[in-house]
């Protein structure tokens, strides 16, 4: 049954005998996020932490879930320059992520639903699925939030953005407005992002699809909007795995 934003029980704050009443009998999934601490424009250093946080709260209440402890380093590779970045290498977040998966599995969870708010990791956290599959028999469902609605962003701004651009900061917005002040976005500059060039580092915080458009807005109806629109596209891809699953493998 669908619960109040909020309201989903958390792993960290159940005692052991709770989660062996709850797990699997009431809950047999899970759901992380998972981030990284990198440089976002005029946004915090943790937006890949707090919209994955907040996109699985909303899963979980919808999907009854428990809501695993978030991981927050990850691999931050081309912002790794700008100040307050912070990275571990691919090899020990791929282990870690690894190891992390299949102990859920080995703790009585069956489905594994993994909120991923940065792009630096994405292959290593298939990688991490395949494998705890593998090691522990551990279904799961990696999404990756700003690719799940990529006709929200043309829907309600207009036009995508990229990073710390309007997607990433309409989730921050939507879920922690005082941290989004319209002054530390006044005169900020975007790179365009250009499949023929590599550059390292990045030469801005904040990337664009194409020059001038998708750039940062303060506009909390726009971002709960937005937000609303991706949590509906993540929602849908997770029960239809979920049934998938159910119906053809029979878990």
């Amino acid at each position: 049954m669908a619960q109040e934003p909020g309201n989903a029980p958390r792993l960290a704050e159940l005692n052991w005998k709770e989660f062996r009443n709850m797990v699997p009998a009431t809950y047999d999934g899970v759901v992380i996020p998972i981030g990284t601490v990198e440089a976002h424009g005029g946004i915090p250093l943790g937006t890949d932490i707090i919209i994955p946080e907040y996109l699985a709260e909303r899963l979980a209440a919808r999907l009854s879930l428990i809501i695993a402890p978030t991981v927050n380093y990850g691999v931050t590779r081309s912002l790794l320059p700008y100040p307050g970045s912070h990275t571990v290498t691919s090899a020990t977040f791929r282990q870690y992520v690894t190891e992390t998966f299949a102990g859920f599995g080995r703790m009585g969870f069956r489905k594994l639903v993994v909120v991923n708010g940065h792009g630096g990791h994405i292959n290593e956290l298939k990688e991490a699925a395949q494998a705890a599959y593998g090691d522990a028999g551990l279904f799961s469902i990696v999404l990756h939030w700003w690719l799940m609605a990529p006709e929200a962003s043309e829907e309600v701004f207009g036009a995508e953005g990229g990073h710390a651009a309007v997607e990433e900061t309409a989730g921050v917005v939507a879920a922690r407005p005082d941290l989004v002040k319209a002054a530390t976005l006044d005169g900020l500059k975007a790179a365009t992002y250009d499949k023929g060039v590599f550059r390292m580092p990045f030469p801005r915080s904040v990337g664009v699809r194409e020059s001038g458009k998708g750039m940062p807005s303060t506009d909390v109806k726009k971002a709960e909007r937005y937000m609303a629109l991706v949590e509906e596209r993540c929602a849908e891809a997770v029960e239809e795995a979920f049934a998938g699953w159910r119906e053809e493998l029979g878990k």
